[in-house]
């Protein structure tokens, strides 16, 4: 597209003046800032991923270890150590905390939704970047997966910043710019395998390949500078996994067999789902923003396909396909291809909506506002309300209360009417304003209820109870969160049956029984060699309130949920 295109595209659906673009830029940066980063830290771990990510970085400063990832200090293997070091060197920055584990993957979508609104300002003009950057970070999925401790969110970034310089570069006319613009493409390819293996090169690899062959554009490999790009890329990537596999031989045969292409090829895992999964994914993902892809699909379906459009719809088909047929699906993986759903989503919102298409969004706002009016009197009456929710209705602030009723009452309404009239100009303010109020409710409303997904209160009121030296052990369960939240400096001893299929949710613990870190001995345990050290020494015993009667002479200290701290002295 030539920069005289990029520039029309300024002008669909009543472009606003510059002054008003400048205000409208500011309320999108501050409503991102807001969404990313307000109260942050405010909501508990969540069980599993959450509480385990976070200690596995943890354990990164305590062990000194930067090579090796572990998990209680038992090695975890089944990714690189890249992104809990990131979050480690958040630690160093900030201190532990949740806010400090979660920040990682916050700078990461805040970098996504940067890279989408200058790269569809660059094609598409001020106006379809503005929406592009609104689209992307209310989107429900990308917008939840933004605040929480996942490698997903990093690994998307890196995806991101080598698919655009790609295409950058596949646009650029001068050869240093084309090979400022690969070389950008294969560093972030390395930094992408290094946050979660061969994903990382495989994801943007067949987008490229998918765009050069439905084009033709065989020259554009010569053009690419393969060889150049082999290495960068080893010289990024193979330090690490050359120093894993010297320190455990047979890592990389576990990690690239087991981790890649048995996940991939075999349901070995567990996380089988029937082949429209994803379908359902990105409805729901992709809220409230679903009902433009009728839209979308039609305007593009119209006309002929340019190079861009091409590259965009590669984007978002080729690996929405691959992940399909792949064995084991989860919601996480479709999150690269939401910067290019953005941008074709804004492009329609900024060129302006039809009549069929204001509609659509329209009802989209009146399903919001419903929702939110079914919250709000779910405050005054809690027992309407799911009971995974209904014990935080109390402890909402007034402030969030208020902020709520004006968003069902007012915000929302004024929004599906403006959208019905189409009233463009108005509509992107509103819409931050709509979000900013949801949102803001979401952060307040999501922090009690956290606590029913993690173990941090058991942890609260377990440490006053422990004394230095105690030896802990988790007797045949597992709680993620807990070794986070108590600080653990050694590990908690785990009970486990020697024929499970998973310890702690890892396979490889199951499988290959490893030792601790060095100089941190024995950390699992089957229930005869258990039932030999809790008649020997004092132990510390977290235990299911349904098997405390496996425990003879158990004294109980503490209990949260069905959960119990007990002693055998």
């Amino acid at each position: 597209m030539t920069s005289g295109e990029a520039q029309s595209g300024t002008h669909g659906g009543g472009a606003f003046c510059f002054g008003e673009a400048r205000v409208a830029a500011a309320l999108l940066a501050l409503l991102a800032l807001f969404l990313l980063f307000h109260r942050l830290g405010g909501a508990a771990l969540f069980d599993p991923d959450e509480g385990r990510n976070a200690e596995v970085a943890r354990e990164i400063l305590v062990t000194g270890d930067w090579i090796a990832p572990y998990y209680n200090f038992l090695p975890r293997p089944e990714k690189p150590v890249f992104f809990y070091a990131l979050t480690a060197a958040s630690y160093k920055f900030f201190g532990v905390s949740e806010a400090a584990a979660r920040f990682p993957s916050a700078a990461a979508a805040l970098g996504i939704f940067l890279l989408t609104a200058f790269f569809a300002r660059r094609f598409f003009g001020a106006r379809a970047a503005l929406w592009s950057g609104l689209v992307l970070i209310t989107s429900v999925e990308f917008y939840a997966f933004s605040r929480i401790v996942i490698l997903d969110m990093t690994l998307a970034f890196f995806i991101t910043l080598a698919l655009f310089a790609y295409y950058r570069a596949s646009a650029a006319e001068s050869r240093a710019r084309k090979r400022a613009g690969y070389f950008l493409m294969y560093a972030a390819v390395a930094c992408a395998t290094l946050i979660k293996g061969p994903i990382g090169a495989v994801f943007p690899g067949m987008i490229v390949a998918a765009t050069i062959t439905a084009r033709r554009r065989w020259d554009a490999l010569r053009e690419m500078e393969l060889g150049w790009g082999l290495v960068i890329f080893l010289l990024i990537v193979a330090p690490w996994y050359a120093s894993a596999e010297a320190r455990s031989p047979g890592y990389l045969a576990y990690f690239l067999g087991q981790e890649h292409f048995t996940r991939y090829l075999t349901s070995y895992y567990h996380r089988t789902k029937p082949w429209y999964y994803f379908f359902g994914v990105l409805t729901i993902g992709f809220l409230p923003w679903t009902f433009l892809l009728p839209g979308v699909i039609k305007r593009r379906w119209k006309k002929p396909l340019d190079g861009l459009g091409l590259f965009l719809l590669s984007w978002i088909v080729v690996p929405f396909v691959f992940f399909s047929l792949s064995r084991s699906k989860m919601a996480e993986y479709l999150l690269p291809i939401f910067p290019a759903l953005a941008i074709l989503a804004g492009k329609m919102l900024a060129d302006g909506l039809g009549v069929w298409e204001s509609r659509t969004l329209a009802f989209a706002w009146q399903a919001f506002g419903l929702a939110c009016f079914y919250l709000l009197l779910g405050i005054f009456w809690p027992a309407i309300l799911p009971v995974q929710i209904r014990s935080a209705a109390p402890e909402l602030s007034t402030v969030s209360v208020g902020a709520l009723a004006l968003l069902a009452l007012v915000v929302l309404p004024w929004t599906a009417w403006t959208t019905l009239a189409r009233h463009e100009a108005r509509l992107l303010p509103l819409c931050c304003l709509t979000f900013f109020l949801f949102f803001g409710f979401g952060h307040y409303l999501i922090e009690p209820f956290s606590l029913t997904r993690s173990y941090k209160k058991l942890a609260l009121i377990s440490a006053p109870l422990l004394n230095e030296g105690d030896q802990l052990v988790i007797y045949e369960t597992h709680l993620p969160t807990l070794p986070f939240y108590l600080q653990i400096r050694g590990p908690i001893w785990i009970v486990a049956d020697p024929d499970a299929e998973e310890i702690m949710g890892s396979f490889y613990l199951a499988e290959k029984k490893p030792a601790a870190a060095l100089g941190h001995g024995k950390a699992l345990f089957t229930m005869e060699e258990f039932a030999a050290e809790w008649s020997r020494r004092k132990l510390m015993v977290f235990v299911k309130e349904k098997r405390l009667s496996e425990l003879e002479g158990a004294r109980v200290l503490a209990q949260s949920g069905s959960v119990m701290l007990v002693t055998n002295r």
